[in-house]
């Protein structure tokens, strides 16, 4: 396995490949603040890799490169020996974290043969937006899996999915230690409009591509019916898998949102179709 950092258009990945090549991707769309795509690599990259995929991680743009978080966010010392003061090149803003998908698969259709696409907590949105954006190169995208993800409908219900998204949150230090983003209250305008109009946009995409949604159980943040309501609204045509198996780990900092325990053989379980 080899393992590299590639920057295209602003966008910056941790690629795992096959030393022999690959004819086929996965491409892993990173959650909010983006901690979730180490937990990804450390889990999953390296087998996915066994198995012949190609594995192509986003950073975030905005991860800041400096402080105690910067090692546990990049995963990788290379980078970090590179320097700069964020992934990216500067502070971000969540309109562009929602296009990152998108500028990934531009790079991603010109090199293999198909893409499967992994949309992880807030990744689901960026992965379906970028997906649903006009030009988006997506004839070869396959399947999209929402991994605990973070999918769901704004109908004004105080119980609906904008629940999760508030600016004392975005504000918390655990997020802000970890990357500079644009102001909370612009963020949760931004994110409300994008669950209006996520339903719609994503009727649209082609029957040939596979959706379905891995909901954590025990998931601390986001709910069973947060997908079932997503799903509804889009007619129906995702599958549901229910994860049984993950569980917080309170001693070693982790939720059970953050899928420590779930194995690579029933990940590609979901990954097939």
């Amino acid at each position: 396995m080899k393992i590299s950092w590639q920057k295209f258009d602003g966008v910056e990945m941790q690629v795992f490949e096959p030393y022999a090549g690959a004819k086929d991707a996965i491409l892993f769309c990173s959650g909010f603040p983006g901690m979730g795509a180490t937990i990804f690599e450390q889990r999953h990259a390296g087998a996915l890799t066994d198995d012949g995929f190609a594995v192509w991680v986003i950073k975030h743009k905005g991860i800041k490169l400096s402080g105690a978080t910067a090692p546990v966010m990049v995963n990788n010392s290379s980078r970090l020996r590179e320097g700069g003061t964020h992934i990216g090149g500067g502070p971000a803003t969540i309109d562009e974290w929602m296009v990152e998908p998108l500028k990934a698969l531009r790079v991603l259709d010109k090199a293999y043969d198909s893409i499967r696409v992994i949309g992880n907590s807030f990744g689901a949105l960026s992965a379906f937006w970028s997906l649903t954006e006009s030009g988006a190169p997506i004839e070869k995208v396959k399947s999209i899996l929402l991994y605990a993800g973070a999918q769901g409908v704004n109908n004004d219900d105080p119980e609906c999915v904008m629940r999760i998204w508030k600016p004392d949150y975005i504000r918390l230090p655990h997020i802000t230690s970890k990357v500079n983003l644009n102001d909370a209250e612009e963020i949760v305008t931004t994110l409300s409009q994008v669950y209006r109009e996520l339903p719609d946009r994503v009727k649209k995409l082609p029957d040939a591509i596979a959706i379905s949604y891995l909901v954590v159980e025990k998931d601390e943040i986001l709910r069973l019916s947060d997908t079932q309501k997503f799903n509804d609204a889009i007619g129906g045509r995702g599958n549901i898998v229910l994860d049984t198996v993950d569980h917080a780990w309170p001693e070693l900092g982790l939720l059970a949102h953050d899928t420590p325990n779930y194995k690579t053989d029933d990940l590609l379980k979901l990954l097939s179709f």
